[in-house]
């Protein structure tokens, strides 16, 4: 009974994520990657200057604190903290 409540859990998550858009910035992450490719001093550029990982990095940042905030409203809204 515990394992189908788990595994229709994560039916509902798997559906409500394929329900969602496409993250935008894998498009910019794509054409910098080309501008890159394409133009000579930005290729040598990148070898100091690492375009990819930074978009990546500061992705993973933006939604570290798009979370913790989104929790913090919740519980304050819930008053839970002050």
């Amino acid at each position: 009974m515990l394992t189908n409540l788990i595994q229709s859990i994560i039916d509902l998550g798997s559906a409500a994520m394929s329900m969602l858009p496409l993250c935008p910035f894998w498009a910019m992450q794509n054409s910098i990657n080309n501008i890159v490719v394409s133009s000579e001093v930005l290729s040598f550029l990148s070898w100091f200057v690492p375009f990819e990982a930074i978009l990546t990095i500061g992705f993973m940042w933006l939604q570290a604190i798009l979370v913790w905030y989104l929790a913090k409203k919740s519980m304050r809204w819930a008053k839970l903290i002050r």
